[in-house]
């Protein structure tokens, strides 16, 4: 009989000992499935939801560098 997805969810949860992690498995499923109805900037400062604010402002890619600068500046690590 082939295995479910939500089976196959459950074993691994129910193998799973890490506090950590199914603290934040049921973090994600209460955001997903609409339980949590608080927004993800409820608990940021007010400066850093400006920071943020003006984060999603900037031009995309505005401080990347070039492949040839990385590779230039990078050099110096490579042996081989």
């Amino acid at each position: 009989m082939p295995i479910t997805l939500k089976q196959e969810l459950i074993q691994k949860i129910s193998a799973t000992e890490d506090e950590g992690l199914l603290r934040l498995l049921l973090a994600d499923i209460d955001y997903f499935s609409g339980g949590n109805k608080t927004d993800v900037t409820d608990e940021l400062s007010p400066e850093d939801l400006l920071e943020l604010e003006q984060l999603v402002k900037e031009p995309f890619g505005h401080e990347t560098e070039s492949y040839e600068a990385f590779k230039k500046a990078t050099g110096k690590w490579r042996t081989l």
